[in-house]
């Protein structure tokens, strides 16, 4: 017969086992802290933790300059630099690139503290008179939508020279607190490399006067009418709607020879009868315009008009929805345009969001 346990000696087997359970306990809640800091400090560091809280991104571009613009970091703290082809380097004076090469695309990297937290690319305008070149158009777009996403990625896709926008960049208001939501966030990839020419429309118009907006992009003058070449291309920015001012600039402007492609831009599309029709019939290749929520192509008194109101904002009311009765091509679906402009002639593409070719029209050099 066993002798019967020694109740002391099971009571010390017992401390040692919950002892032993203890510590592995402890040790292993110290390997658990010890993963979730790792991930924590080393693992996620910088996910959400971007020190710019706008771009940075392209204001200006010409044959031997550039500008880059930012906010967010202490400006003493980031140096700018941008890498040619050939491997040059140059350093930019306050955002600014200067002796840069023409028609040349070049690397730039923005470095917070000495490390690198930004990128992106711009290329200079060309000074080849024959030089083809690729731009975007969007318009009514300006809601931070998914939909303005995806076509700020269709814009990104093309690697385009420069964007120009006919309007409605931001809803309701062009207020400075909805900027970033509205425009800078989901057009930041195309932004990093590509100007943005932009239109004002009535929305960003109303009780701001496009202000803030045209302050923030740097547009010329007052950002409502102005000119902006690129190249041998000229865009003419007309403004919002026929009005004096509207057809005062308009003579102006295109009174002046222009041997490349030009192209106006205004916000409300051309009718048939409208004044500005005789003015710029004849003295450009087509007309970039919004407020109509679709993408259209339409021939108005021998005027090509291309809409490109389906950059984001969506369909909405129907009064700005309803299709052209003149209208050539009309979609409701969201994109932008592509156009493809050369002395020799211009392709102006609509591409919807999901990056196919909805219509395309050929224009011969005026």
């Amino acid at each position: 017969m066993a002798a019967p346990a020694d109740p002391a000696r099971l009571v010390r087997r017992l401390r040692i086992a919950l002892v032993g359970v203890a510590m592995l306990f402890g040790v292993a809640l110290i390997l658990v802290l010890g993963v979730l800091f790792y991930w924590n400090a080393y693992l996620l560091k910088g996910e959400g933790d971007d020190p710019f809280t706008r771009g940075p991104y392209v204001v200006g571009l010409s044959e031997t300059t550039a500008s880059v613009r930012f906010l967010g970091p202490d400006p003493e703290r980031v140096a700018l630099t941008a890498v040619g082809p050939d491997g040059t380097e140059v350093t930019a004076s306050a955002g600014d690139f200067t002796g840069l090469e023409p028609g040349t695309r070049y690397l730039w990297t923005a470095a917070v503290d000495g490390i690198g937290q930004a990128s992106g690319s711009f290329q200079t305008a060309p000074d080849d008179p024959d030089a083809e070149v690729v731009f975007g158009v969007i318009a009514d777009y300006g809601s931070g939508s998914e939909h303005q996403y995806a076509v700020g990625r269709g814009l990104d896709a093309i690697d385009p020279a420069f964007v120009v926008t006919a309007g409605d960049n931001s809803y309701l208001l062009a207020l400075p607190q909805l900027l970033d939501r509205n425009i800078f966030r989901p057009l930041r990839g195309v932004m990093a490399e590509a100007q943005l020419v932009v239109g004002l429309g009535d929305h960003d118009t109303f009780a701001t006067d496009g202000r803030f907006l045209a302050e923030a992009v740097e547009s010329p003058g007052d950002g409502l009418r102005y000119t902006y070449d690129y190249g041998p291309v000229r865009v003419v920015v007309l403004g919002i709607d026929e009005d004096p001012a509207t057809i005062a600039y308009a003579k102006e402007a295109l009174a002046e020879p222009w041997d490349g492609p030009r192209f106006a831009v205004l916000h409300t599309p051309l009718q048939p009868g409208d004044e500005l029709n005789a003015i710029l019939k004849g003295r450009v290749d087509a007309v970039f315009s919004g407020h109509l929520h679709r993408c259209e192509r339409r021939l108005v008194d021998g005027v090509l008009v291309i809409v490109a109101g389906c950059g984001g904002q969506g369909p909405g009311d129907e009064a700005f929805t309803l299709e052209s009765q003149d209208a050539a091509f009309s979609t409701l679906d969201y994109g932008f345009v592509r156009v493809t402009a050369s002395r020799a002639g211009s392709a102006i593409e609509t591409i919807d969001e999901a990056g196919r070719v909805r219509d395309r029209v050929e224009v011969p050099p005026r």
